[in-house]
């Protein structure tokens, strides 16, 4: 985007401000330190879970650029094309028909990466299409439930787990993410707005409260704060 900054608002901000992920005080905290992952290493097929959000919407366009091909599961009809529209090479409603087959449908070898959200929730459906020596890698538990691991099923596939969480990511894990994702900017390759697949919802500064209502509420796409 071009003119006056636009800081983007992530749940983690509203964590920080008033969750239980709250560790230190507001002061010293910088808000609205929204940020990118890399994908470094991609196999024929990505599995991008929640394919509509603002990071799901990061991830099926990273993965088309890094040139693997993107499956995202969706929750209804308008996310869906929100997801065809950001690159997605095929789309799943998770909440009709048989996902799993639905996916294996479309790589009969299972996916080599799952990008999740919500591990509690999918794990089941993860696991049910993720191939031989696959990887979920987990950056957030939408709905905070509890995830049970069946160890036998993971050796079986010889899984890898990888969580992911910015801060602690190290020095050279963000220096390589923040090269890479400048070089798919400079390819054009992570446009925003809803023929993008990526609505952006815009507040001045003075309204930042309501910025992050519309967050806490759910608001699909990004929201960000004009400066």
């Amino acid at each position: 985007m071009s003119g006056s900054p636009c800081p983007g608002i992530n749940p983690t901000d509203l964590q920080a401000r008033s969750g239980p992920a709250r560790t230190k005080q507001f002061s010293e905290v910088t808000p609205h330190l929204d940020g990118a992952g890399v994908i470094d290493a991609v196999g024929a097929v990505v599995l991008a879970a929640r394919g509509a959000g603002a990071v799901g919407h990061a991830v099926i366009q990273l993965a088309r650029w890094a040139g693997a091909t993107g499956i995202s599961t969706v929750s209804g009809p308008d996310k869906a094309r929100l997801a065809a529209a950001a690159g997605a090479h095929h789309v799943v409603d998770y909440r009709e028909g048989d996902p799993a087959a639905e996916i294996r449908g479309i790589a009969p070898d299972g996916v080599d990466l799952v990008a999740e959200v919500a591990l509690g929730v999918n794990l089941a459906l993860d696991l049910a299409v993720l191939r031989a020596r696959g990887t979920i890698a987990t950056y957030a538990n939408e709905g905070g439930r509890p995830v049970e691991l069946d160890v036998t099923r993971h050796l079986v596939l010889n899984t890898r787990l990888q969580f992911l969480v910015l801060y602690t990511a190290g020095p050279q894990v963000r220096t390589a993410a923040a090269e890479d994702v400048a070089a798919a900017l400079r390819d054009g390759a992570l446009p925003v707005g809803e023929e993008h697949g990526l609505p952006l919802t815009r507040f001045p500064l003075h309204r930042t409260a309501d910025a992050h209502r519309a967050v806490e509420s759910g608001t699909v796409g990004k929201v960000v704060v004009d400066m």
